[in-house]
Order: C-alpha cells, then structure tokens, then sequence
C-alpha cells in the first residue's frame, strides 16, 4: 500500500455510521437489475421501478441495507470495495424538495450538526439533470463526496466514500460513478 495506511475497523465503523445517517432508515427495493459492462471494468445496473441507473466498479461487491420503518426510503444500494473502506451509497427517497438550493440547505445544516467540514460544494449537471454536489470531512482520517438530485418528487443522493488517503486514488472511480447516474 506503499506508505498509505488507514485504520479499516475505524473508517469502516464510521462509513456505517455515516450510512446510518445518511439513510436514517431505510433499505434496499430489491429491483436494481444488471445491464452487463458498459466499458471494461464497470457494470450497469438500472432500477425500473424508481428509472434510475449508473455504473459501478465490477470488482465491488454490493451490499444490502436493512430496513428499519423508512417510510420515505423507497430504496438504498450499497457497493464496497473488497479490502478498503471506500463504498458507494445510492438512496433514493420521496421529497418535498423542490430546488437545489432547499437540497443545498438541508445538506449543509445537517452536515454542520454533524461537525463535519465542507471542503467544496458546487452545483453540476449529469445527464441533463443538476444536482448540488458537495466534498466534506465528517472526520479527520475520512473524505467523502455526496451528489443529489431532485426528480420525480424524490431525491436521488450518491454518497462515495474512502479514507482520505485514498481519495486522490478513487476520485476517478467517484467521476464514472457520478458521470454515469441517469434518471429518466
């Protein structure tokens, strides 16, 4: 690993606690279906119930999230890459949300009551859609890269997240992921 070390049982304790947070209570539809690769290296997978899709690394393996009375969670996938604290968390739920700007809002608040430090936020635009697009620290040893969109009275949030030693080595990885996220 060449000079890179991180603590996996504590940056993976925290990413459960960062999903915990993140999905409060919610779990996995069961409807996402893989398309076959794309382009080497990654799979698609599209759920058509909820019509969202993206992309993911082949050699991360997924990982179910148990529901607990997630009333507004309509669905969450999670995908870990074996051997490392970085994962991919994909949630999708009802929302009163109209503009980027409440998303914006009640991002950054719940981040601040978290204690975690925002490095960049910036709005984007992925498949035609815009989505607020914000990089924190909810820790020290952890960077973490959440992207959500409002569509068809849900939010749809991606969550990439790794040891910060390792993010510089996922970034591109988070890119395709996020580059790849298509709602109809």
């Amino acid at each position: 690993m060449g000079g890179k070390r991180f603590n996996l049982g504590v940056i993976s304790a925290l990413v459960a606690l960062v999903a915990a947070s993140i999905v409060f209570t919610g779990g996995c539809n069961g409807q996402l279906t893989t398309d076959g690769p794309v382009i080497p290296g990654y799979i698609r997978v599209y759920d058509h119930e909820l019509g969202y899709g993206f992309e993911y690394p082949e050699d991360w393996e997924s990982q179910i999230v148990e529901v607990v009375d997630g009333e507004d969670v309509e669905s969450v996938v999670m995908f870990i890459k074996p051997g490392t604290p970085t994962t991919l968390i994909v949630t999708v739920k009802l929302s009163n949300l109209t503009s980027l700007e409440e998303v914006r809002e009640e991002i950054k608040e719940g981040l601040k009551k978290l204690g975690s430090t925002i490095l960049e936020e910036r709005q984007i635009v992925v498949n035609g859609r815009e989505g607020y697009e914000v990089i924190y620290k909810p820790i020290t040893a952890v960077k973490i890269r959440q992207v959500i969109f409002i569509a068809n009275g849900r939010s749809y949030m991606l969550v990439c997240s790794t040891a910060e030693v390792l993010y510089d080595e996922y970034e591109e990885t988070f890119d395709h992921i996020i580059d790849s996220f298509a709602i109809e």
